[in-house]
Formats: C-alpha cells, sequence, structure tokens
C-alpha cells in the first residue's frame, strides 16, 4: 500500500516549500551561501530567525508558510484514511521530526555573472527505507483496524531514531536576479532536485512489499475476485461497485438473498462504496499485484475480518 507513496514523499518533502522566494534579497550584499542555509533550516527545522532578517519578512508569517506545508505532507499519507485509518494527535510532530532529521551542508558559494550558485552536500537518510521496513513488520500482528495508526507512528518513530546517513552528494542551488523585481529568487528546480537526496530508498524494499502481496494462483468461483489491477482499471464505475460487493459478500460469508437488500441508493451504502473503491485504487496503485480475492485474504488475516 506504501510503494507509490514512499517515492511521492521523498520527492515533495521539500519541493512543497518553494511558494516562498527570497524576497527582499537585493542584489547589494547578499550572502548566498548563509541564504541557502537560512532557507534550508527555515524549511526543515522550523528555524526561522535568519531567514526572516534575511527576506525582511515577519517571523509569524514565515511560520505559517511552514504549517502549511506540514498539513501537505501530512495529507500525503492520510490519504489511507479510506481506509479508516486515524493517525492520533502526534502525527504532526512526528512529520517535523522528520523533516528536522534531514542533514545537508552548504559548502560554499559562486558568482556567476547576475546569479550566485551554491554548493549543498547532502547527506541522503535511509529512513524511509526504514519506515516501510516497521510497516511491513507491525502488519503482521495487527489484528484490528483500530491498531493501524498507532501502528504507523510507531514505525515513523523507530525509523526516525535508528536512520543513517550515506556518502554525501553534491548539489547546485542558483539563486537568479530578478530585475523586474530587483531581488534574488532561488531557482525552484535545483531545490527540487536536492529534495529527492533527503531520502534513500534501497531496492530491497520493493522484494520486502513483494512479500506481502505474493499472488496465491487460486481461481476463485465469483470472477470478481480473480480480478487484477488490469481489470480493475478497465472496469466501470457500476462494474467496480459490484466488485466491491462480491468481497463485501466473501469477507461476511453473506447469501445471495441478503445481498439482493443492499440498498445501493442508500446515501450510507453509496459512501461505503467510494471508501473502498478508494482503498483498492491506493492499494493496486501501489504496487499490489495480486487478484481481489487474494487482497482479502491478506484483510482476513492481518485486519481482523
Amino acid at each position: 500500500m506504501m510503494r507509490k507513496r514512499k517515492k511521492a514523499l521523498a520527492i515533495s518533502l521539500i519541493a512543497v516549500f518553494l511558494a516562498i522566494a527570497f524576497a527582499g534579497c537585493g542584489k547589494k550584499e547578499l550572502d548566498a551561501a548563509a541564504a541557502v542555509d537560512a532557507y534550508l533550516k527555515a524549511q526543515t527545522k522550523g528555524e526561522f530567525d535568519d531567514y526572516a532578517k534575511i527576506v525582511g519578512e515577519e517571523k509569524e508569517e514565515l511560520e505559517k508558510e511552514y504549517n502549511k506545508t506540514l498539513d501537505e505532507v501530512e495529507a500525503m499519507f492520510q490519504q489511507v484514511e479510506a481506509l479508516g485509518v486515524s493517525f492520533g494527535e502526534d502525527f504532526t510532530g512526528e512529520m517535523k521530526n522528520l523533516l528536522a532529521s534531514v542533514k545537508y551542508e552548504v559548502v560554499g558559494a559562486q558568482k556567476d555573472g547576475d546569479s550566485y550558485v551554491v554548493d549543498v552536500d547532502i547527506s541522503p537518510s535511509d529512513v524511509m527505507s526504514l519506515f516501510i521496513q516497521n510497516v511491513i513488520s507491525s502488519v503482521q500482528s495487527i489484528k484490528d483496524m483500530d491498531e493501524v495508526g498507532d501502528a504507523m507512528l510507531g514505525a515513523i518513530r523507530d525509523a526516525i531514531a535508528n536512520q543513517s546517513y550515506g556518502e554525501a552528494k553534491r548539489h547546485q542551488v542558483h539563486l537568479d536576479y530578478n530585475k523586474d523585481e530587483k531581488q534574488y529568487e532561488i531557482n525552484e528546480d535545483d531545490v527540487s532536485e536536492l529534495s529527492k537526496d533527503f531520502f534513500e530508498l534501497d531496492t530491497d524494499v520493493t522484494e520486502l512489499l513483494g512479500q506481502m502481496y505474493t499472488p496465491s494462483g487460486t481461481v476463485y468461483d465469483n470472477p470478481y475476485l480473480n480480478w487484477t489491477k488490469t481489470e480493475w482499471n478497465a472496469a466501470s464505475d457500476e462494474e467496480k461497485d459490484k466488485c466491491c460487493l462480491a468481497m463485501v459478500q466473501e469477507l461476511q460469508g453473506l447469501s445471495d438473498e441478503e445481498m439482493a437488500t443492499v440498498d445501493m441508493n442508500d446515501e450510507t451504502t453509496q459512501e461505503a462504496m467510494k471508501q473502498m473503491k478508494d482503498g483498492i485504487d491506493l492499494s493496486f496503485n501501489s504496487g499490489m499485484d495480486i487478484s481481489i480475492g487474494d487482497y482479502i485474504e491478506i484483510l482476513r488475516g492481518q485486519m481482523g475480518f
């Protein structure tokens, strides 16, 4: 379920801060290395004092941008709420800890015409690999969906506490002078590329995910249960509803007569169908490559159904 989202997170954690430009950094007396260092400290560690002085903005305004970004980072994880997961009140704190744990060093800066080029060394962390491994390990003992949120928080905390950093990789960040605005602005593409190396993923993670999603080879009596990602993605919304109903019948052991009483026009039923489809979409898009029937067996064995 986490396979695709892990890469999106690694790329997006820092890139989502790019709305803040170096407003107030005039062409005169710019310490480019200090400016980039202050920028990265503000966006990853929540340290705003130096950055506020450089850009000439109130600290409180920068904090608002930082908090807004935290909301966006959290939203990436919280997409699994379609499966009934609640992360609890400590989730924001763990996201702050995750951002603050990135390791970098601003090495120096050179003038390049009207621009500056700042060298930044990034030491990639294995925190995301550890997080995914922890989730896979935790899910084996989960018997109730109510436990998933705590398991996810525990996985994040443990990964942050036990992460290690690889060999530093050199990046260059350009500060380009905007003649119209009369200020220097950070190059967004440079920061986006830099952010990709904050978190590194082992190739072994794919193998670990594969252990959870191994096709059983079972051919199920109900044809909907034999659907894989190919059939699911090609199906109409109406057919997906029928597939979800087949899952409900299989999970709850209901008869055809009992299933015939389901009112598809009922608002509660429609919302439940939407949540189920969102959950299946998330699982397939995250790398699951098994049938719906095998997916049901995972839910039975690991989620207490």
